[in-house]
């Protein structure tokens, strides 16, 4: 049958992907091994200022890309209005 070979190369491959991954700290939690130093990634405690900041910096970014595509779409309707005002 046509194929078999591609499976067999899929299943070897995933295999190989299996024993490179339990080899590895970072997935030894899955594994049920939690006594290893690492437990994937550290995460550091952050101030409510530093939170907060950065909330009002997206929301700024979030502002002046909502006007751009605002600007870019009001051009495209004069645009599309002003084609079909010429054409009737």
């Amino acid at each position: 049958m046509g194929g078999e070979g591609s499976m067999m190369q899929a299943i070897v491959s995933l295999k190989n992907n299996r024993r490179q991954r339990n080899k590895r700290d970072v997935f030894s939690h899955i594994n049920g091994n939690t006594d290893t130093q690492s437990q994937g990634i550290k995460v550091e405690p952050v101030s409510e200022e530093t939170l907060q900041e950065i909330r009002e910096k997206l929301k700024q970014q979030r502002q002046v890309l909502f006007r751009k595509r605002l600007v870019v779409f009001g051009i495209i309707i004069a645009l599309i209005t002003s084609i079909l005002m010429y054409l009737i």
